[in-house]
């Protein structure tokens, strides 16, 4: 028995996310069923995370265990001969035993990508916006989000535990706007819930005590929520 890691790129665009789900197009999906053919074997595919319908990633990770002993780098070769060309096997090698690509990663780091102008080649992988943002507003308020906090209200799927430790929210403007998020984990919409509330912030249509009062759990006005299309997993650290 081995226990295989892969580095993966994606555009999510078209998918319904990357958790296998039932006569639905998901990037585990068509990964594990075409492992399944190469390996002669059924596999199950673990991802690093679980990212929503239209998110797309650079550096996602997943593992699975074979019986098989073709080697890591046929295997990334024939995966890549094989899959859409949405999908890309970055790297493949082999990993311990234990090694767990979700309940191992130390912290993952999400990119949110904001445009200002049409643009119709970049508006595939950006939330293209036209009005003015104060992000000085934006990078304030977002100091809010620091730390370990109870996120809960930030996901719909009320039963999952939300205590999530953020370490860093950074703001670039070289290139629109592009906001990146590092958290031990994250909930289901949760940077887009977060890119949301500071897009309002940026607005002026709420200040940071309405980001306050959420995370209190407390009444707050509804906020938006980003269009998947703009999010990038970026990396996940071991």
């Amino acid at each position: 028995m081995r226990n295989i890691l892969l580095e993966i790129e994606y555009d999510g665009t078209d998918y319904s996310g990357w958790q296998y789900q039932p006569r639905k197009k998901t990037v585990q999906g068509i990964i594990e069923t075409t492992l399944s053919k190469i390996l002669q074997e059924p596999i199950n595919l673990i991802g690093a995370s679980r990212t929503d319908a239209g998110v797309s990633a650079l550096g996602q990770v997943a593992n699975f265990l074979t019986n098989s002993r073709i080697s890591p780098q046929k295997i990334q070769s024939a995966l890549n001969s094989l899959l859409p060309s949405a999908i890309g096997i970055k790297n493949a090698y082999g990993v311990h035993l234990l090694f767990h690509a979700r309940f191992d990663a130390k912290s993952k780091v999400y990119r949110y990508q904001i445009i200002f102008n049409h643009s119709p080649l970049r508006q595939r992988f950006a939330w293209e916006i036209h009005y003015e943002l104060n992000v000085a507003k934006m990078e304030r308020a977002a100091k809010v989000f620091i730390g370990e906090k109870d996120y809960g209200p930030f996901c719909s799927i009320k039963k999952e535990n939300g205590i999530v430790n953020l370490t860093e929210i950074k703001f670039d403007q070289a290139d629109g706007l592009i906001i990146k998020i590092e958290a031990n984990r994250f909930l289901y919409k949760m940077v887009r819930r977060i890119v949301g509330m500071l897009v309002d912030i940026g607005r002026g249509k709420i200040n940071k005590n309405d980001i306050m009062k959420c995370l209190s759990n407390k009444s707050h006005i509804p906020f938006l929520v980003a269009p998947a299309n703009g999010l990038i997993l970026v990396r996940v650290k071991y």
